[in-house]
């Protein structure tokens, strides 16, 4: 690592929905090395969980909603580090030694490190210090080849954590862990990324640094070679312009909208009955076998009778995840769910949203 360098290290946090980004991250930030980071929370849903549950975790921080950094919502990506670097030269807020850009499960770290480098303000205040994907242990398999947006999160990745290894045994990891390094091994990377593990999220931040440290300089998706080039094109930025092709080319990023970016758009669920938690848990669990492979991802925070509750359900994972909420609520503070679901619904499907509420953010 360059000691000279002065600029503002950025660790860029990818992984899959439901794959425990958040619940690494809000323990890294108790840490010594990331407890005066600045964050941003990049999020599909106009409500946005993950910055709730991080709230408190830092003075410095900024929501990007509503859209995907890794396509259309780069300019707001670029917004609030521009807003995030002057607020810390202003000393509007605390003067932070590092950021960390958490992604929406389904950004690809490429164009995101591109953005970072092609843009000359960008580049002259922050520098990459390295890609964290997280993969979790009980859903890899079906992830990695199901969502094509998972294997761009497994080649860009200077460090990959497998997570939620509690969820299986020591044989299941290990075969686990092997395959994974399989397929890393046919991406052609020019430098393939150290792989760990976290069981409820232990991994220490300075375990994750020093590894990132025996890299050097990050190796991006954006800039590696791969015989498997599809999973590591460039994503639609219509009206943006950091775009990865040079002058006069055809680009796919200009003639294409955000619709066909990724497979997938988010919903909201409101909860507006009093149903108790276990009413509530029952619902969730008739919307995924009603929607089955459909239904990427839910969650929320609900006010139920017997009190507040973080309800949150992953890809392929056959029972929701119910906690206790013991975060503060406002008078701003929505109780319902972001649903997660792919684009293309099917006419049953579509039919019992409809019935339940479950509509377009803002439509």
């Amino acid at each position: 690592m360059n000691t000279t360098d002065k600029r503002i290290p950025v660790y860029l946090l990818t992984g899959y929905l439901g794959s425990g980004k958040t619940s690494l991250l809000k323990s890294w930030l108790g840490q010594p090395a990331f407890q005066d980071a600045a964050l941003v929370i990049n999020e599909l849903g106009e409500v946005g969980l993950d910055n709730q549950l991080l709230s408190g975790a830092t003075e410095s921080s900024a929501l990007v909603a509503s859209a995907c950094v890794c396509c259309t919502g780069l300019p707001g990506l670029a917004e609030a580090l521009e807003d995030l670097f002057w607020a810390r030269l202003e000393r509007r807020m605390p003067r932070f030694p590092n950021l960390v850009i958490e992604t929406t499960g389904l950004a690809k770290p490429g164009p995101v490190a591109e953005a970072l480098r092609s843009s000359d303000l960008l580049n002259e205040r922050y520098r990459l210090a390295g890609v964290i994907t997280c993969l979790s242990a009980s859903t890899a398999d079906a992830v990695l080849t199901q969502h094509e947006e998972a294997r761009a999160q497994l080649a860009g990745a200077d460090v990959l954590v497998i997570t939620k290894t509690d969820l299986v045994n020591a044989d299941q990891l290990t075969a686990l862990t092997l395959r994974v390094q399989h397929q890393l091994a046919h991406l052609n990377l020019q430098q393939p990324p150290h792989v760990l593990t976290s069981a409820q999220a232990n991994l220490s931040a300075d375990d994750l640094l020093a590894h990132l440290a025996q890299r050097g300089a990050p190796v991006s998706a954006a800039v590696q070679p791969s015989d498997k080039g599809s999973a590591l094109q460039a994503v639609p930025t219509p009206t943006h312009g950091l775009h990865l092709h040079k002058p006069g080319e055809h680009c796919s990023i200009c003639d294409s909208t955000h619709a066909s970016a990724h497979a997938a758009q988010a919903l909201w669920w409101p909860n507006e009955s009093n149903l108790g938690i276990a009413a509530l848990a029952s619902q969730v669990q008739t919307l995924q076998q009603t929607l089955g492979s459909e239904l990427l991802r839910l969650k929320g925070r609900v006010q139920t009778p017997e009190g507040p509750y973080v309800i949150q359900l992953a890809p392929f994972e056959t029972q929701a995840e119910i906690c206790t909420d013991a975060l503060p609520w406002s008078d701003t503070t929505r109780s319902g769910f972001t649903v997660i679901v792919s684009r293309h619904l099917s006419a049953a499907s579509l039919q019992w949203l409809a019935q339940h509420g479950i509509s377009s953010m803002g439509h």
